[in-house]
């Protein structure tokens, strides 16, 4: 089946009242290995001290990596409710935007999130055209074939 995915961006923050090796430690169960985190100290507006972390992966082999940890974690529904909400989730540059609630990523489970305070993955689909809707589309059959393997 076609790989529809061209490179990917993951990122958190480590707010003043998170343990900021436990948000690593979600973080690196969507990573591939050998995937280097950025990691940069901010102040937030009042003052209070955030971590981000940020770590890009543009390697194919790294990001049938990376989708294949998704695809393990995700908890079960969650690649539909991906699937059923693929619209809403991709940008006008094709770039699909997905959200996991950090708390469960930590316990070692991925759900899909609206919350900002999630891990977030932004991953470029190549569509051509480049149009959202043909990337939708890619992305859903993607998800339908995922869904359809055996485990």
């Amino acid at each position: 089946m076609f790989f529809p995915f061209r490179g990917a961006v993951i990122s958190t923050f480590a707010h003043a009242t998170e343990d900021e090796r436990k948000v690593f430690v979600a973080l690196q169960l969507l990573l591939p290995g050998g995937v280097e985190v950025r990691r940069v100290k901010l102040k937030g507006h009042h003052g209070n001290p955030i971590i981000s972390f940020e770590a890009a992966v543009g390697q194919r082999k790294l990001l049938r990596e990376l989708w294949q940890r998704v695809i393990e974690k995700l908890r079960a529904g969650e690649l539909e409710k991906l699937s059923a909400t693929a619209s809403d989730r991709m940008d006008e540059t094709c770039r699909l935007h997905l959200r996991f609630d950090k708390q469960l990523a930590h316990a070692g489970e991925l759900v899909l999130s609206e919350s900002g305070d999630a891990i977030h993955l932004r991953i470029k689909v190549a569509a051509y055209p480049a149009k959202p809707e043909v990337a939708v589309d890619l992305v859903k059959k993607f998800v339908r074939g995922q869904s359809q393997r055996p485990t």
